[in-house]
């Protein structure tokens, strides 16, 4: 991998990270044209410089996450649960280039549907924790997105904009920290601290904040569901192009 495919690598992942998108899916379809290997261990990685952008982002959102701690613990049992028993099969959907059509249709439709969904300002319980967890780890998908699919179900059991919003991403902390931990040892032994590694972190970093900012103004402006549009015409013009 060259300088140039490495920016090109971590302007994907900060943009694609945070819009409802799915940084996984334009990931491995980046990778894919380049003719690198999809690796889900630089996945891993970029991954780890969007969570700092959460963290710095969500700065000043720290007692927000203390109060809603034990439905953040909750709703990360069901993609924990995905990441350590079917490790194997999420690396092998990672290394099928050919699925990733079918998986941007669906994470599309979740986008999509929050368009048709009537504003609500319900609180979040234990039921509804779960459930949104329980989106969260479709996400796992490459080409589902995952604030796509959590915000969606968010909106579908009431939650206001910003609530969904924030809780969405306070969702991001513990599933981060997670496929870190599970990936220590292929992290550690895959040469990432190099120049051009660390300067692909840094523009992930930045660009990931941006884009929460763009993602944050699209959710209140009430615009989410557009992002469907792009998703849907590349699902249709990769079944031609794979």
């Amino acid at each position: 991998m060259n300088y140039l495919q490495s920016i090109i690598l971590s302007l994907v992942q900060g943009i694609a990270e945070f819009l409802p998108i799915s940084s996984s899916g334009h990931l491995n379809l980046t990778q894919y044209f380049f003719n690198l290997k999809p690796s889900l261990t630089l996945d891993i990685f970029l991954n780890t410089a969007t969570f700092l952008s959460v963290l710095f982002f969500f700065r000043h959102q720290i007692p927000y996450f203390f109060k809603n701690l034990k439905y953040i613990i909750v709703a990360s049992i069901p993609a924990a649960l995905v990441g350590i028993l079917f490790k194997d099969q999420v690396d092998s959907l990672f290394s099928n280039i050919h699925l990733l059509p079918f998986f941007f249709i669906l994470g599309s439709i979740f986008v999509f549907s929050t368009k048709f969904l009537t504003k609500k300002d319900i609180k979040l319980n234990y039921k509804k924790a779960i459930l949104i967890g329980l989106f969260q780890s479709i996400a796992i998908l490459p080409g589902v997105s995952r604030a796509g699919s959590t915000i969606f179900m968010a909106l579908l059991l009431g939650l206001s904009i910003i609530d969904a919003f924030k809780f969405s991403f306070c969702l991001f902390i513990p599933a981060s920290l997670g496929a870190l931990v599970l990936s220590a040892k292929d992290l550690s032994t895959a040469n990432l601290l190099t120049t051009q590694s660390l300067l692909a972190f840094v523009i992930t970093f930045i660009t990931g904040v941006i884009a929460l900012n763009i993602l944050k103004k699209v959710l209140i402006s009430h615009k989410f569901w557009i992002f469907a549009i792009y998703t849907t015409i590349l699902a249709i013009s990769l079944f031609f192009i794979l």
